[in-house]
Protein backbone atom coordinates (compact mmCIF):
# COMPACT_ATOMS: atom_id res chain seq x y z
CA UNK A 1 0.00 0.00 0.00
CA UNK A 2 1.44 3.35 -1.05
CA UNK A 3 0.68 6.93 -0.29
CA UNK A 4 1.67 9.86 -2.50
CA UNK A 5 3.52 12.98 -1.39
CA UNK A 6 3.56 15.77 -3.99
CA UNK A 7 6.98 16.67 -5.34
CA UNK A 8 7.10 20.08 -3.69
CA UNK A 9 5.53 19.07 -0.38
CA UNK A 10 7.06 20.41 2.85
CA UNK A 11 6.70 16.93 4.36
CA UNK A 12 9.70 15.53 2.46
CA UNK A 13 12.61 14.39 4.58
CA UNK A 14 15.89 16.25 4.13
CA UNK A 15 17.29 13.21 2.31
CA UNK A 16 14.40 13.17 -0.17
CA UNK A 17 14.87 16.87 -0.83
CA UNK A 18 18.59 16.34 -1.49
CA UNK A 19 17.84 13.41 -3.78
CA UNK A 20 15.27 15.50 -5.61
CA UNK A 21 17.63 18.41 -6.15
CA UNK A 22 20.31 16.07 -7.46
CA UNK A 23 18.00 14.11 -9.74
CA UNK A 24 15.82 16.91 -10.95
CA UNK A 25 17.63 20.21 -10.58
CA UNK A 26 17.00 21.24 -14.19
CA UNK A 27 13.23 20.87 -14.26
CA UNK A 28 10.18 22.57 -12.77
CA UNK A 29 7.13 20.73 -11.47
CA UNK A 30 4.93 23.67 -12.50
CA UNK A 31 6.01 23.52 -16.13
CA UNK A 32 5.44 19.75 -16.21
CA UNK A 33 1.86 20.17 -15.02
CA UNK A 34 1.23 22.94 -17.55
CA UNK A 35 2.55 21.03 -20.54
CA UNK A 36 1.38 17.46 -19.95
CA UNK A 37 -1.32 17.44 -17.27
CA UNK A 38 0.94 15.32 -15.10
CA UNK A 39 2.69 15.97 -11.84
CA UNK A 40 5.66 14.43 -10.09
CA UNK A 41 5.67 13.00 -6.61
CA UNK A 42 7.17 10.41 -4.30
CA UNK A 43 5.45 7.07 -3.82
CA UNK A 44 5.94 6.10 -0.18
CA UNK A 45 5.09 2.95 1.71
CA UNK A 46 2.73 3.61 4.59
CA UNK A 47 5.13 2.36 7.27
CA UNK A 48 8.45 3.73 6.00
CA UNK A 49 9.89 6.03 3.36
CA UNK A 50 12.93 3.79 2.72
CA UNK A 51 11.46 2.65 -0.62
CA UNK A 52 10.27 6.03 -1.85
CA UNK A 53 10.08 6.14 -5.64
CA UNK A 54 10.06 9.21 -7.85
CA UNK A 55 6.94 8.87 -9.99
CA UNK A 56 4.94 10.55 -12.71
CA UNK A 57 1.34 11.01 -11.65
CA UNK A 58 -0.91 11.28 -14.71
CA UNK A 59 -4.30 12.85 -14.09
CA UNK A 60 -6.25 9.84 -15.38
CA UNK A 61 -3.97 6.86 -14.73
CA UNK A 62 -1.88 5.19 -12.08
CA UNK A 63 1.59 6.30 -11.05
CA UNK A 64 4.43 5.65 -13.51
CA UNK A 65 7.90 4.92 -12.13
CA UNK A 66 10.96 2.84 -12.98
CA UNK A 67 11.90 -0.15 -10.83
CA UNK A 68 14.79 -2.48 -11.66
CA UNK A 69 14.43 -4.57 -8.49
CA UNK A 70 10.89 -5.91 -8.73
CA UNK A 71 7.85 -5.82 -10.98
CA UNK A 72 7.74 -6.27 -14.74
CA UNK A 73 11.42 -5.62 -15.43
CA UNK A 74 12.64 -8.25 -13.00
CA UNK A 75 9.99 -10.70 -14.23
CA UNK A 76 11.25 -10.13 -17.76
CA UNK A 77 14.80 -10.78 -16.55
CA UNK A 78 13.78 -14.15 -15.15
CA UNK A 79 11.37 -15.35 -17.81
CA UNK A 80 12.07 -13.28 -20.94
CA UNK A 81 13.91 -15.90 -22.99
CA UNK A 82 17.52 -15.09 -22.19
CA UNK A 83 20.12 -15.05 -24.95
CA UNK A 84 17.78 -16.70 -27.47
CA UNK A 85 15.19 -13.90 -27.55
CA UNK A 86 15.17 -11.90 -30.81
CA UNK A 87 16.47 -8.65 -29.33
CA UNK A 88 19.44 -10.43 -27.75
CA UNK A 89 20.36 -12.11 -31.03
CA UNK A 90 19.95 -8.80 -32.86
CA UNK A 91 22.63 -7.03 -30.80
CA UNK A 92 25.00 -10.00 -31.11
CA UNK A 93 24.78 -11.63 -27.67
CA UNK A 94 26.27 -15.09 -28.05
CA UNK A 95 28.32 -14.07 -31.11
CA UNK A 96 30.23 -10.91 -30.24
CA UNK A 97 32.96 -10.86 -27.64
CA UNK A 98 31.61 -10.20 -24.16
CA UNK A 99 30.96 -7.85 -22.53
CA UNK A 100 29.33 -5.94 -25.35
CA UNK A 101 29.56 -2.17 -24.87
CA UNK A 102 26.07 -1.13 -25.86
CA UNK A 103 24.61 2.36 -26.09
CA UNK A 104 20.82 2.56 -25.86
CA UNK A 105 20.12 5.79 -27.75
CA UNK A 106 16.41 5.88 -26.86
CA UNK A 107 16.41 4.66 -23.28
CA UNK A 108 12.81 5.51 -22.38
CA UNK A 109 11.80 3.67 -19.21
CA UNK A 110 14.87 1.44 -19.40
CA UNK A 111 13.13 -1.85 -20.17
CA UNK A 112 15.29 -3.01 -23.10
CA UNK A 113 18.48 -1.59 -21.57
CA UNK A 114 17.84 -3.61 -18.42
CA UNK A 115 17.41 -6.82 -20.44
CA UNK A 116 20.75 -6.22 -22.17
CA UNK A 117 22.38 -5.52 -18.80
CA UNK A 118 21.05 -8.78 -17.35
CA UNK A 119 22.66 -10.60 -20.30
CA UNK A 120 26.07 -9.16 -19.50
CA UNK A 121 26.24 -6.03 -21.66
CA UNK A 122 27.71 -2.80 -20.33
CA UNK A 123 24.87 -0.43 -21.18
CA UNK A 124 24.92 3.34 -21.42
CA UNK A 125 21.36 4.68 -21.47
CA UNK A 126 20.98 8.02 -23.23
CA UNK A 127 17.65 9.77 -22.62
CA UNK A 128 16.87 13.28 -23.82
CA UNK A 129 13.82 13.94 -21.63
CA UNK A 130 14.96 15.30 -18.24
CA UNK A 131 11.76 13.95 -16.69
CA UNK A 132 12.29 10.38 -17.89
CA UNK A 133 16.01 10.61 -17.11
CA UNK A 134 15.12 11.59 -13.54
CA UNK A 135 12.92 8.50 -13.17
CA UNK A 136 15.75 6.33 -14.50
CA UNK A 137 18.32 7.97 -12.23
CA UNK A 138 16.10 7.44 -9.20
CA UNK A 139 15.66 3.75 -10.08
CA UNK A 140 19.41 3.32 -10.54
CA UNK A 141 20.09 4.95 -7.20
CA UNK A 142 17.62 2.68 -5.41
CA UNK A 143 18.98 -0.39 -7.19
CA UNK A 144 22.63 0.33 -6.47
CA UNK A 145 21.92 1.01 -2.81
CA UNK A 146 19.85 -2.15 -2.28
CA UNK A 147 21.50 -4.70 0.00
CA UNK A 148 18.96 -7.53 -0.02
CA UNK A 149 18.88 -8.53 -3.70
CA UNK A 150 20.53 -11.47 -5.44
CA UNK A 151 24.03 -11.04 -6.85
CA UNK A 152 23.04 -11.48 -10.51
CA UNK A 153 20.43 -8.73 -10.22
CA UNK A 154 22.91 -6.41 -8.50
CA UNK A 155 25.43 -7.03 -11.28
CA UNK A 156 22.81 -6.23 -13.92
CA UNK A 157 22.01 -2.90 -12.25
CA UNK A 158 25.72 -2.14 -11.96
CA UNK A 159 26.01 -2.72 -15.73
CA UNK A 160 23.75 0.29 -16.32
CA UNK A 161 24.76 3.95 -16.56
CA UNK A 162 22.83 7.02 -17.68
CA UNK A 163 23.25 10.31 -19.52
CA UNK A 164 20.52 12.94 -19.95
CA UNK A 165 21.23 14.38 -23.40
CA UNK A 166 19.95 14.33 -26.95
CA UNK A 167 21.43 11.16 -28.44
CA UNK A 168 22.28 12.61 -31.85
CA UNK A 169 24.17 15.50 -30.27
CA UNK A 170 25.90 13.18 -27.82
CA UNK A 171 27.08 10.78 -30.53
CA UNK A 172 28.37 13.53 -32.81
CA UNK A 173 30.10 15.61 -30.14
CA UNK A 174 31.36 13.02 -27.64
CA UNK A 175 31.97 10.13 -30.06
CA UNK A 176 31.67 7.48 -27.33
CA UNK A 177 33.34 4.11 -27.84
CA UNK A 178 30.65 1.46 -28.19
CA UNK A 179 30.35 -1.85 -29.99
CA UNK A 180 26.60 -1.66 -30.60
CA UNK A 181 24.09 1.18 -30.71
CA UNK A 182 20.48 0.23 -30.11
CA UNK A 183 17.53 2.40 -31.14
CA UNK A 184 13.82 2.04 -30.42
CA UNK A 185 12.36 5.27 -31.81
CA UNK A 186 8.83 6.20 -30.79
CA UNK A 187 6.64 5.24 -33.74
CA UNK A 188 3.62 7.47 -34.52
CA UNK A 189 0.51 6.05 -32.89
CA UNK A 190 -2.00 4.41 -35.23
CA UNK A 191 -5.50 5.85 -35.12
CA UNK A 192 -7.12 2.41 -34.67
CA UNK A 193 -4.50 0.90 -32.36
CA UNK A 194 -5.35 -0.42 -28.92
CA UNK A 195 -4.95 1.92 -25.97
CA UNK A 196 -1.26 2.13 -25.04
CA UNK A 197 0.00 0.94 -21.67
CA UNK A 198 0.37 3.67 -19.07
CA UNK A 199 4.18 3.77 -19.36
CA UNK A 200 4.00 4.15 -23.14
CA UNK A 201 1.25 6.75 -22.88
CA UNK A 202 3.32 8.75 -20.41
CA UNK A 203 6.29 8.63 -22.78
CA UNK A 204 4.15 9.68 -25.72
CA UNK A 205 2.80 12.64 -23.77
CA UNK A 206 6.23 13.75 -22.60
CA UNK A 207 8.36 13.11 -25.67
CA UNK A 208 6.01 12.58 -28.61
CA UNK A 209 6.96 10.60 -31.74
CA UNK A 210 10.59 10.64 -32.84
CA UNK A 211 10.70 12.85 -35.91
CA UNK A 212 14.50 12.84 -36.16
CA UNK A 213 15.15 9.10 -36.39
CA UNK A 214 17.04 9.45 -39.68
CA UNK A 215 19.53 11.88 -38.11
CA UNK A 216 19.99 9.62 -35.10
CA UNK A 217 20.54 6.55 -37.27
CA UNK A 218 23.09 8.40 -39.41
CA UNK A 219 24.96 9.51 -36.28
CA UNK A 220 24.83 5.98 -34.87
CA UNK A 221 26.32 4.53 -38.06
CA UNK A 222 29.22 6.96 -37.73
CA UNK A 223 29.85 5.90 -34.13
CA UNK A 224 29.17 2.18 -33.57
CA UNK A 225 32.16 -0.11 -34.03
CA UNK A 226 30.26 -3.27 -34.96
CA UNK A 227 26.55 -2.74 -35.58
CA UNK A 228 23.50 -0.56 -35.16
CA UNK A 229 20.17 -2.19 -34.30
CA UNK A 230 16.83 -0.47 -34.85
CA UNK A 231 13.69 -1.89 -33.26
CA UNK A 232 10.58 -1.34 -35.39
CA UNK A 233 6.97 -2.49 -35.51
CA UNK A 234 6.81 -5.58 -37.73
CA UNK A 235 5.14 -3.81 -40.66
CA UNK A 236 6.79 -0.41 -40.33
CA UNK A 237 9.06 0.81 -43.14
CA UNK A 238 12.81 0.99 -42.58
CA UNK A 239 14.14 4.39 -41.56
CA UNK A 240 15.07 6.39 -44.64
CA UNK A 241 18.65 7.64 -45.00
CA UNK A 242 20.03 10.16 -47.47
CA UNK A 243 22.39 7.61 -48.99
CA UNK A 244 19.56 5.06 -49.22
CA UNK A 245 21.33 2.56 -46.95
CA UNK A 246 19.25 -0.49 -46.08
CA UNK A 247 19.65 -2.96 -43.21
CA UNK A 248 22.20 -5.70 -43.88
CA UNK A 249 19.96 -8.22 -42.07
CA UNK A 250 16.77 -8.44 -40.05
CA UNK A 251 15.41 -10.52 -37.19
CA UNK A 252 11.63 -10.76 -37.07
CA UNK A 253 9.08 -11.70 -34.44
CA UNK A 254 5.27 -11.56 -34.75
CA UNK A 255 4.92 -7.90 -33.71
CA UNK A 256 8.46 -6.56 -33.90
CA UNK A 257 11.33 -6.37 -36.37
CA UNK A 258 14.99 -5.67 -35.65
CA UNK A 259 16.82 -3.95 -38.51
CA UNK A 260 20.54 -4.68 -38.25
CA UNK A 261 23.17 -2.48 -39.87
CA UNK A 262 26.58 -4.20 -39.86
CA UNK A 263 29.21 -1.46 -39.90
CA UNK A 264 31.82 -3.73 -41.50
CA UNK A 265 29.46 -4.98 -44.20
CA UNK A 266 28.29 -1.47 -45.04
CA UNK A 267 31.89 -0.22 -45.21
CA UNK A 268 32.88 -3.09 -47.53
CA UNK A 269 29.86 -2.45 -49.74
CA UNK A 270 30.68 1.25 -49.92
CA UNK A 271 34.28 0.53 -50.98
CA UNK A 272 33.13 -1.93 -53.62
CA UNK A 273 30.71 0.61 -55.11
CA UNK A 274 33.36 3.33 -55.15
CA UNK A 275 35.64 1.13 -57.27
CA UNK A 276 32.99 0.26 -59.85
Amino acid sequence: MYKIIPLLSSSHSSKQKQDLLRLFSTFSNHSLQTKTEMSLGWLLEEETDSCAKLALLPAEAGAVFVDFISGKKNHRRQFGGGKNQPMARAVGIGKLQQPIRLLDATAGMGGDAFVFATLGCKVLMVERSPVVAALLADALQRGKKATDIEETLQQAINNLSLINQDSTDYLLTEKPYCDVIYMDPMYPEKKKSAAPKKEMKALQNLVGPDLDSSKLLAAALQTAKIRVVVKRPAKAPVIELENDLKPTSQIKSPNTRYDIYSVKTLATSSKTQSHT
